[in-house]
């Protein structure tokens, strides 16, 4: 529909990251095009998120080139990484946040990540342990249960699908700032208003399903956002979902520090395995085959 909408005298410039994840929907329309070797690519070499002299940048560089020093596991100035057992990873990750909260972190400046939903470390599991942490319970602040999740006043909450009509979309993160019950509200049930950046959205329980605790979140709903602090577990039970262009995309989500924590053997693992799901598509076919037929 873009490329309809233009006129023959349109220039065309489409930025992106080959090494990241590919997008949410069908198809990988940039690697197709990149890969026909008849689209004009520039391949820029500066990275502008972090500082030039930042390690996240020479980490970032050793993974996508699969050439990984011994130094990812001595601490610098941006970045450290905290070796323990899959066990211990919880209790060592609610000892980090309450550390970085003492050092005035708040929900904006901070995001923890990791690659899968489900498991003992995965994000579901954790977020119910975070919330604990970033925003315990409190006689001040109204509860709501749903399903076996309690959603609570000052909750950090991700967006999982595009309202546009609302002005919001799925990977927004936003906050609970009012819980009205049923017997109070206009609409007669209960009513979650979330601020999404100054956005006020109010959502009833039929809309409960479209978002959730945004203490952790997947690294796929990370991709396109950037954050002062990234905290990050790894182990070898998100080992289906270890792969290289994922912990790409993880860590270099940080701007100004990265902190992993979990077994260094999965982090390794996961750079090294290059495989991923590969999608079908017949985009690169048909490019190839249209220049082939113009030449004849």
């Amino acid at each position: 529909n873009l490329f309809k909408g233009l006129t023959n005298n349109i220039k065309v410039v489409l930025v992106g990251d080959y090494n990241q994840l590919p997008s949410v929907g069908p198809g990988q329309v940039l690697k197709d095009l990149i890969d026909s070797e008849i689209i004009d690519t520039v391949h820029l070499d500066l990275l502008y998120r972090q500082d030039e002299n930042s390690y996240i940048n020479t980490l970032a560089q050793e993974i996508k080139n699969n050439d990984l020093s011994e130094n990812y596991l001595s601490d610098k100035s941006d970045y450290k990484f905290l070796t323990c057992s899959s066990e211990s990873i919880k209790n060592n990750l609610k000892k980090i946040c309450k550390q970085v909260i003492e050092k005035g972190y708040n929900y904006k400046r901070l995001q923890l990540m990791a690659p899968m939903y489900h498991g003992e470390n995965g994000i579901d599991n954790l977020n119910k342990e975070l919330q604990e942490i970033f925003n315990p319970e409190s006689s001040d602040k109204k509860e709501l249960k749903f399903g076996d999740v309690i959603f609570r006043e000052n909750d950090k909450i991700l967006q999982l699908v595009n309202m546009p009509d609302e002005n919001i979309y799925n990977g927004d993160i936003g906050i609970i700032k009012d819980i009205v019950y049923s017997n109070n509200s206009i609409s007669g049930k209960n009513e979650i208003h979330i601020d999404f950046d100054g956005n006020l959205v109010s959502f009833t329980p039929k809309d409960f399903i479209k978002f959730k605790h945004g203490y952790i979140i997947s690294i796929h709903k990370s991709q396109g956002s950037e954050f002062e602090m990234v905290i990050m577990p790894i182990c070898n039970g998100y080992r289906r979902m270890l792969y290289r262009k994922l912990i790409y995309t993880g860590i270099t989500r940080a701007k100004k520090k990265l902190i992993l924590l979990g077994e260094a053997n999965a982090f390794k693992f996961s750079i090294i395995n290059n495989s991923e799901y590969i999608r079908k598509t017949s985009l690169l076919e048909k490019i190839t085959n249209n220049l082939y037929k113009n030449k004849k």
